[in-house]
């Protein structure tokens, strides 16, 4: 039964992202530093397979919380304590994810699903209207499809328990884009009052929030090896690489989104590509820093295979979300990302060859010539009037 009082956004509630929504954010900025040191210390596929598992948990909490504080009214004191509930059981959720492939699986397991499927339900007595309403019993039915793989992952070794919780990540993730579409049942984006400049908002400030952990993660980094004469050169071309990023990402690329979800009917489908595409650039956030890390911690040493794959993989990703983000929102034909995945390819090839330090200046090229193209191609279109 839907509740009479209805607790949604009203067109006098405002689009202004609030400060407990970015207090919010904080506890998932504290997973992402997490999931590093969990890669740091597990540099090998297996690492990568429960990192990319725990991140995708991680991120659907966060995503699916933040959808459903854009749909409501966070001026409401019953928004309020969802937001500060979920907070405290992520806390827990997030502070296990070292150890949910050892002792605390458990917990890790346990709280994912206590949120999810708490959350959901709870969205169900607020008062949405019908397609909302729909939508979230159909988010929450693939909660509950995923939801017996990871309590079974519970009671298996590690191994095993990637497994069945590598299934339990792939449901909710093709849930996720397949728009939580049911046998005859889907989501029409027209019917569904999602105000798509304000999710797009809080994907970048959250993607902001966590470029600066990398930054911190960096800093960390130098100052535990300020001996070696090759910090300041290694620290500077980590800085730039992140800079670069961050001249990628919202220099331009976030006001010319905005503008074309304003003049969008349907800004549902573009909300669902564009965390479909923050599920992405935050993995490459995390092989970033990892890689960072590893050539702070020995610049002139050779770099092993994986150190080179953390440094190129990383930037990789970047590119490839950021490049099919731009053909299919502002149908930009030829998006320079894919030259520069190009580049890094090329330049990663020859990185075993040369001094760590070297092969991350290699990784950080190809991030700088896409934005200094991306600035080119700016002014010719405002010149040419497009």
């Amino acid at each position: 039964m839907i509740r009479a009082r209805s607790l949604m956004r009203s067109a006098t509630s405002g689009n202004q992202v609030t400060r407990l929504e970015l207090f919010f954010d904080l506890v998932f900025v504290f997973a992402l530093s997490q999931l590093s040191h969990h890669l740091m210390e597990h540099p090998s596929w297996l690492g990568a397979g429960e990192t990319l598992v725990l991140l995708v948990g991680v991120y659907k909490v966060w995503v699916y919380t933040t959808w459903a504080a854009t749909l409501l009214d966070t001026s409401r004191l019953e928004v309020q304590w969802m937001l500060l509930t979920v907070m405290l059981v992520s806390l827990f959720m997030n502070a296990s994810t070292g150890s949910a492939f050892g002792a605390f699986g458990w917990l890790f397991a346990a709280s994912y699903l206590l949120v999810q499927l708490g959350r959901g339900a709870w969205m169900l007595t607020v008062g949405l209207d019908p397609a909302t309403h729909n939508h979230f019993v159909r988010t929450l039915i693939w909660g509950c499809m995923s939801g017996p793989f990871w309590v079974a992952g519970v009671f298996f070794d590690p191994e095993p328990r990637l497994m069945f919780w590598g299934v339990a990540a792939a449901i909710d993730l093709a849930g996720h884009m397949l728009a939580h579409r049911l046998p005859g049942r889907k989501t029409e984006g027209r019917q569904l009052p999602l105000p798509g400049e304000r999710i797009f908002e809080r994907f970048a400030l959250f993607y902001l929030i966590a470029l600066g952990e990398t930054i911190i993660s960096t800093g960390l980094a130098i100052a535990g090896n300020l001996e070696d004469p090759l910090i300041l050169l290694t620290g500077t071309v980590s800085l730039a690489g992140s800079v670069a990023i961050w001249w990628c990402y919202f220099h331009g690329l976030e006001r010319e989104t905005l503008e074309k979800l304003a003049s969008e009917a349907d800004q549902f489908r573009p909300g669902i590509l564009a965390g479909n595409s923050l599920l992405v650039l935050l993995a490459g956030l995390i092989l970033v820093a990892v890689g960072d890390q590893l050539v702070i911690s020995e610049p002139a040493a050779h770099p092993g295979f994986s150190t080179i794959l953390f440094l190129y993989g990383g930037p990789a990703l970047f590119l490839a979300a950021r490049g099919v983000f731009i053909r299919r929102v502002l149908d930009h034909r030829r998006p320079p990302d894919f030259a520069g995945i190009g580049a890094l390819a090329v330049l990663a090839s020859l990185s075993a060859l040369l001094p760590a330090f070297v092969a991350a200046m290699g990784a950080v090229l190809p991030l700088i010539g896409v934005a200094v193209t991306d600035a080119a191609n700016r002014r010719r279109r405002t010149k040419q009037g497009v």
